[in-house]
């Protein structure tokens, strides 16, 4: 008996969950990934969103998206999701927001670290209140 984790075609540096309305965000592993989440074209394009927590080492999320603006609710499940899979302490987290087509890669930056050039939103996650939207969210996950 072969073993080992099981895996269906290559691995993808995100897992995926998607919304009450099934809009597909991605989340990314760990740094290395991160970078190719927010970069490569193959994971995401320019009119996607993308979000990270404030301030602190986390996963890049992206939005599957290309709507000129998201629901509150889209919004807020993608903030949580950035906000649990960081390092940011306390009850009240600042995420990023802004477009896929802004993130950049600076030249010779370590894994995971990146500069936001266009229109950037801050959204605040109380994580008290995002315990429930985080569990139904859990419940979509597809790991690869």
């Amino acid at each position: 008996k072969k073993k080992g984790p099981k895996t269906e075609g290559p691995r993808l540096p995100y897992f995926k969950y998607y919304t009450a309305n099934k809009t597909e965000i991605r989340v990314g592993r760990r740094s290395e990934d991160n970078d190719e989440v927010s970069t490569n074209p193959q994971h995401g394009d320019g009119a996607d969103w993308w979000m990270h927590a404030s301030g602190c080492p986390g996963s890049h999320v992206v939005i599957r998206c290309h709507d000129e603006t998201l629901s509150k609710d889209v919004i807020m499940d993608a903030a949580s999701l950035a906000a649990r899979q960081s390092k940011c302490q306390g009850s009240t987290i600042k995420v990023s927001l802004t477009r896929w087509r802004d993130v950049k890669k600076p030249r010779g930056a370590k894994p995971g670290l990146v500069t936001l050039t266009g229109r950037v939103r801050t959204i605040s996650v109380h994580m008290k209140e995002a315990e429930k939207r985080l569990k139904r969210l859990d419940a979509t996950i597809v790991k690869n």
